[in-house]
């Protein structure tokens, strides 16, 4: 049964992120706020009509790409505004030992920074654009308790260790009717500032669909929206700005995926609507948490994410990423 846990007992990631996170300007900079957040969503959506004048035999996709802010909150087992909030151990039996996995678990919302429904307004609902809900799991192996209330002692074992591969986990529900476990590890802290890459090609593939919206400036209501060409090149590239004003000295990184792994696989689960039509077939998440004092505190937040999205378009199935990427910083 799962029970309320200690914060000693999370992963050093998991207890630094406990707490709120949202856009706010860095530090002597007027960037990284509600206003102008280093941040971009690269987002296809399909859609009949309009046919793109440029590719009238492939009409299917639009583009909805734009900035946005946001507001993370991760559980901490403190009392606020009348609730508390838990994490918690939730045990996996495995008959001679078990597996305890140590459950953080957060509220996302994002708002639009531009395009229509943008307001610098955070308790609009007009400009909430996702919401999304879920735990982030350290995954570690040990002896297991005796009965169903683990009162008769221990089993004997013997204990298999965690494999050093999959040793988080990032459970996702979205109200689209997607479920998403992710799986992979976490680095030891690290000295310097992180080395952010460039994203990966945000174009649709296989070949044959044109891409040209990708690259043109398009940021009014009537047209396929692309306000930041040079962020859809490079949907990473508000990161390594936000490093470059931020300069950390240190930092923690974690990664994980749906991919397989030498020792096993997430999962991605679709409702049935979503599977017909924008159906959700992997995810990719990487995190960093930057420092300024040398790994004592960490106050800054950068991630990327990637969400395999499979729209079948003219009887072709082409594969779409949904790149996510912004830098927010604990306000509590």
């Amino acid at each position: 049964m799962p029970t309320a846990a200690p914060k000693s007992n999370f992963a050093e990631f998991q207890q630094h992120l406990m707490g709120t996170w949202t856009n706010v300007n860095f530090p002597n900079s007027k960037q990284g706020g509600i206003e102008n957040p280093l941040s971009y969503n690269i987002m296809p959506l399909p859609q009949t009509s309009p046919t793109p004048a440029d590719n009238p035999d492939f009409p299917g996709y639009i583009l909805k790409n734009f900035t946005y802010y946001e507001t993370i909150r991760f559980n901490s087992n403190v009392n606020t505004a009348g609730e508390i909030a838990l994490s918690l151990l939730a045990p996996n039996r495995g008959s001679a030992y078990q597996q305890n996995s140590f459950a953080l678990f957060y509220s996302q919302q994002v708002h639009f920074a531009e395009g229509p429904g943008a307001t610098a307004d955070p308790t609009s609902e007009q400009s909430v654009v996702h919401v999304e809900n879920g735990a982030w799991l350290y995954l570690i192996t040990g002896t297991q308790n005796i009965g169903p209330y683990g009162t008769e002692g221990t089993e004997p074992g013997p204990v298999v260790p965690q494999p050093p591969d999959i040793t988080i986990g990032k459970q996702i529900s979205v109200p689209h009717g997607n479920s998403i476990l992710a799986l992979g590890s976490v680095d030891d802290l690290a000295k310097g500032p992180p080395a952010i890459p460039d994203s990966a090609s945000p174009l649709p593939t296989p070949a044959g669909l044109s891409t040209a919206s990708y690259t043109q400036l398009l940021n009014t209501a009537d047209d396929y929206q692309n306000p930041q060409p040079d962020y859809t090149n490079n949907c990473n590239l508000p990161l390594q700005q936000a490093v470059e004003i931020i300069q950390p000295d240190s930092f923690i990184h974690w990664k994980v995926t749906t991919n397989q792994l030498p020792s096993g696989k997430g999962s991605v689960t679709n409702i049935p609507f979503e599977d017909r039509r924008a159906h959700v077939t992997g995810y990719t998440g990487e995190y960093w948490l930057l420092s300024t004092d040398g790994g004592v505190t960490f106050n800054h937040l950068s991630y990327a994410q990637s969400i395999i999205i499979a729209l079948t378009i003219g009887g072709m199935i082409y594969e779409f990423p949904h790149f996510t990427a912004n830098t927010i910083t604990k306000v509590s």
